[in-house]
């Protein structure tokens, strides 16, 4: 398989990062690729170290009047992509030996999604030994899946799709944060395949080039619950209810004690919902056209864990929650576990 790729590398003053990351995605085998590098209206002169620092002709800049986040980034992206096949890959990352090669034989079978193996800096040992997956209020839930090749939302540091699959693969509104859940669940109700890709190995320095503001907190936890609420049934989160109310309470609770969450962006999040239930409902119905799955056949690989196990309330919390699950005719993925039932 020599099909041409095309990888998009969103960047954002990132420019300490751009040496390394390009110079690794230049060296790989596979070379039959092109590198779209969409910059996001950079002040650190990144587009001009580009040009000065490589002579590649399969390097292509586009650089954006505004910035678009990463959601409409890549949006804006896809558009000066000829391939298909469409990477996606973080600036701050630095790319390994054989890399493209397998995300792109990963995508032999077709209508399939896959993402690399990304080592993150900081992230402790113990989280690699398995992938996770998402809460019912879609915070993320280390270490569920018995076997490391099953995931259930793609990494957006790394990950491969077709456009002719997938299409636009993200909401623009979101900006940044939960985009790669919201390709993940676009994915699976179309009936499309999620793989995890361990001989793709990325190594990603992770939030080096962000900050924690108002605006950081606002997009976290919006996205959140625009994952929860555009795409699934008003049955299913009318049983959220008990974690929507557990989650406001504690969230708010934290950000007046916590420096890492900002106040004024949790509240904005919360308030940004009741003002903009008309554009929630919208967004509803445009996702109803693609769905092809019952939402069960994607709740099955959801967790009904409440905080990861190594929290001192998992002992507590993550037993009722499951309870609470069976009790409202909800079979998250621990069901399927504890009674040995194939995905």
């Amino acid at each position: 398989m020599n099909e041409q790729v095309s990888i998009i590398i969103l960047n954002f003053n990132g420019r300490q990062f751009l040496k390394d990351c390009i110079s690794s995605v230049l060296n790989q085998e596979y070379s039959n690729f092109e590198l779209v590098l969409f910059d996001n209206n950079s002040t650190d002169g990144s587009c001009e170290f580009v040009r000065e620092t490589f002579a590649d002709n399969r390097i292509k800049i586009v650089r954006s009047e505004k910035n678009l986040g990463f959601a409409g980034g890549n949006n804006e992206a896809l558009k000066h992509c000829s391939g298909d096949l469409i990477v996606l890959l973080n600036n701050d990352t630095i790319t390994r030996a054989g890399w493209l090669e397998s995300l792109v034989n990963a995508m032999k079978d077709g209508n399939t999604v896959a993402s690399s193996f990304v080592v993150t800096e900081g992230i402790p040992a113990k989280y690699y030994e398995t992938n996770g997956s998402v809460s019912y209020v879609m915070y993320n839930i280390m270490n569920i899946f018995p076997e490391i090749e099953d995931e259930f939302y793609p990494n957006g540091c790394s990950a491969i799709f077709r456009k002719s699959e997938t299409g636009i693969p993200f909401d623009s509104d979101y900006f940044f944060y939960g985009e790669d859940v919201f390709l993940g669940l676009k994915a699976r109700f179309m009936g499309m395949k999620i793989r995890f890709v361990r001989e793709s190995v990325v190594d990603h320095k992770g939030s080096s080039s962000e900050s924690a503001n108002a605006f950081r907190t606002f997009c976290r936890e919006r996205n959140r619950f625009l994952n929860l609420y555009t795409f699934f049934s008003i049955g299913f989160i009318l049983k959220m209810i008990p974690y929507i109310t557990l989650n406001h309470t504690l969230r708010t609770i934290q950000s007046l004690v916590s420096k890492n969450i900002s106040f004024p962006g949790v509240v904005k999040a919360y308030f940004w919902f009741y003002l903009n239930i008309p554009a929630i409902i919208k967004k509803r119905k445009s996702l109803r056209s693609f769905k092809k799955l019952d939402e069960k056949e994607v709740i099955k690989y959801i967790s009904s864990k409440v905080v990861n196990p190594d929290s001192t309330l998992a002992s507590v919390l993550n037993p009722l929650s499951y309870f609470y699950s069976r009790l409202v005719g909800i079979k998250p993925v621990e069901y399927y576990l504890r009674n040995n039932i194939p995905f």
